[in-house]
């Protein structure tokens, strides 16, 4: 909803929207809020999003998949997710091998493990990356309320999802 130098002024949709937002990748703060997917593998396609929530920018992705995973549903199926995320045999949840403090590489194993991981998240990522690109569903510069908010995620999810269907998965 608002980058850098302005997300210190933004108030708009405060009951979901908040300052402290970071995003590692493009290493920027915001102010605003985050969009969880959790997706179901397909093999030639696109994943089927099983479970989506939305949580302010500030929660931490731990925090924010643990919620998502209380529904029962979610919680029988196999799980991978960055490195954000806990790892957890009794959750089914596999995430990459994260180095040690002070540790320069991993080894042989954590490495091709890391990438087995990582392969199978590829998909998700890219239906993030697809979802953006075919909705701008990141610019929300011109919300001006909490339901506003709302419907332009909701609207713009719903509207990827259409074509999703239509033109991708028949």
């Amino acid at each position: 909803m608002a980058q850098n130098n302005r997300r210190f002024k933004a108030c708009i949709a405060s009951e979901l929207a908040d300052k402290s937002g970071y995003c590692a990748a493009k290493n920027l703060y915001y102010y605003g809020v985050k969009l969880h997917i959790l997706a179901s593998y397909q093999v030639g396609c696109m994943p089927i999003p099983e479970s989506i929530g939305l949580t302010h920018a500030g929660m931490n992705d731990g925090k924010a998949y643990e919620l998502l995973c209380n529904d029962p549903k979610v919680k029988q199926y196999t799980k991978f997710g960055d490195k954000a995320y806990p790892a957890n045999q009794e959750t089914n949840t596999y995430t990459p091998v994260k180095k040690g403090k002070g540790q320069e590489y991993l080894d042989a194993a954590d490495q091709l493990y890391s990438m087995a991981v990582s392969k199978i998240r590829q998909p998700v990522e890219s239906m993030n990356n697809w979802i953006q690109e075919k909705t701008g569903i990141e610019i929300a510069s011109k919300v001006r309320s909490t339901k506003g908010l709302l419907v332009h995620v909701f609207g713009r999810l719903c509207a990827a999802f259409e074509l999703l269907v239509q033109k991708y998965c028949v």
